[in-house]
């Protein structure tokens, strides 16, 4: 069996790589620096869960945001409260891990573009209660969290960073358990043939339910650590097209791979800061470098169709692909 399709490889390699890029960055990087991995982390977590969603269930959702919306606004509801970090945080979770269920209960009707649009009604929902919490508490300044962690802000950066890895590596081993597992196997049964699925005896409600607590609860989780994060926290961040860059980087990194949400997460967060210094450095008229941002829109668009219509299996499927290729190549010969 090749390396890369050892299950294991494929479990724990992310991590051997996050824990590499975290300990070189923060050991030699900037300020800067270190905040964009923090960032690639953050979006990582999320990614896996959305791919165990989407990818591994065949769960379409488009709601994301309202996830890290409840998320944000229970970990700093629970703050104000007096709750501790991280305690304050779990709390999001689960209070997303009871939004999931609720949302998920219409998933055992409905499939496809019907359960999408009613993960879209989620969202904004969430975002209307966010604007309303808001407004009756702080107003339109937003709330404001106090920092976690004390030093410069490139040690705080770090001690981000370390923290996100070891949330980040439970994730991936916890995706990866349920993956692999027989609930893996339930779901993909499902994702292909609900029907057939039924038939056979797995307990298709079930299945459902649990797979939209644990991917919201994880989602959740991802909301409060960003609120903390960030340190700021207001609805006009929770929208549409939040939702939007998540599913492009499950797209782009390959749907239904452990490998897959880590790679999306890294391509889709660098993107907007790598695409307009490029374009900076290529055109030197002053109108290309006000419109840089929008290239990076341009660039993030296409590859989405480009690996929907020509790679499916994303970036984690194009490498192997191209392996078996050459190799079908030099056995042709």
């Amino acid at each position: 069996m090749p390396l890369w399709r050892n299950p294991l490889w494929q479990r724990y390699f992310g991590i051997i790589v996050a824990f590499v890029v975290v300990a070189l960055v923060t050991t030699v990087g900037s300020s800067y620096s270190i905040y964009v991995v923090d960032t690639i982390l953050l979006a990582a977590i999320g990614a896996l869960a959305l791919d165990l969603l989407m990818g591994t269930g065949g769960q379409v959702s488009i709601g994301n945001a309202a996830f890290l919306c409840v998320g944000a606004y229970v970990t700093v509801w629970a703050g104000r409260l007096g709750v501790p970090f991280p305690l304050d945080v779990i709390i999001g979770g689960f209070a997303c891990a009871i939004g999931g269920l609720v949302v998920g209960l219409p998933a055992l009707r409905i499939r496809g573009m019907y359960l999408a649009l009613a993960t879209l009604a989620a969202c904004y929902l969430a975002q209307f209660a966010a604007l309303k919490y808001q407004k009756a508490t702080v107003g339109d300044a937003g709330f404001f969290l106090r920092p976690i962690f004390t030093g410069t802000i490139a040690r705080q950066s770090a001690s981000w960073a370390w923290l996100l890895l070891a949330v980040l590596a439970g994730t991936i081993v916890l995706v990866g358990w349920l993956r692999g597992g027989r609930s893996g196997r339930a779901w993909r049964m499902i994702r292909d043939h609900e029907l057939a699925a039924a038939i056979m005896g797995i307990p298709v409600s079930r299945y459902k339910l649990v797979l939209f607590v644990i991917t919201s609860a994880i989602i959740g989780v991802q909301g409060g650590l960003t609120a903390r994060f960030t340190g700021s926290v207001s609805y006009e961040g929770y929208t549409l097209p939040l939702s939007i860059s998540v599913i492009a980087m499950i797209l782009i990194g390959g749907l239904d791979t452990q490998a897959g949400p880590l790679i999306g997460a890294a391509v889709v967060t660098l993107l907007p800061i790598t695409v307009p210094d490029l374009v900076n450095l290529i055109v030197t008229s002053p109108s290309a470098a006000q419109h840089a941002s929008g290239y990076a829109q341009i660039v993030y668009g296409a590859l989405v169709v480009i690996f929907v219509i020509a790679a499916p299996k994303g970036l984690a499927g194009l490498v192997p692909m191209l392996l078996q290729k050459a190799r079908r190549e030099r056995t042709d010969r």
